[in-house]
């Protein structure tokens, strides 16, 4: 595989990595369009992500760092809020719902924006936030168990 890179229109950097057929394949770096920030850094497979890599906010800071396929959040992984604390750890599952980040959670730990758990357990549904089976935490300090008789 060669490496090389692949600038937008506006002759920005977009991609610097592994190529192969003159798209993003293999270990590479996603660029925003101003060239500078990072959107993505890991493997690639035919233009998109695929495998272990890390999703940036436009502002810098890291929103997702785990398995994907294509543009999809998929298994093992972590998502942040933009203020850097835990969204989400755990497992996810193919979404389909198209957009950068789609994904479902399947099992794991749900976070408040400051950093408190708000649920561990199974999720079901269509919506990340449909809980199956396990502990939700209000932000009052009450705990309700959900999915256990």
């Amino acid at each position: 595989m060669k490496k090389g890179r692949i600038y937008y229109d506006n002759g920005n950097l977009k991609y610097d990595g592994e190529l192969k057929n003159n798209e993003p394949h293999g270990e590479g770096i996603g660029y925003w369009e101003n060239g500078i920030d990072v959107w993505f850094k890991g493997t690639f497979k035919n233009g998109k992500p695929f495998g272990k890599g890390k999703f940036y906010y436009n502002t810098g800071q890291l929103r997702y760092e785990g398995e994907f396929e294509g543009l999809e959040y998929v298994g093992q992984g972590t998502e942040y809020y933009e203020n850097g604390h835990v969204k989400f750890t755990g497992r996810f599952r193919k979404c389909h719902y198209f957009f950068y980040g789609a994904r479902l959670y399947v099992e794991g730990k749900l976070y408040y924006k400051t950093g408190k758990l708000r649920y561990e357990g199974t999720f079901k549904g269509f919506k990340n936030y449909e809980f199956d089976t396990g502990t939700e935490y209000l932000e009052d300090d009450r705990i309700i168990v959900h999915g256990r008789d």
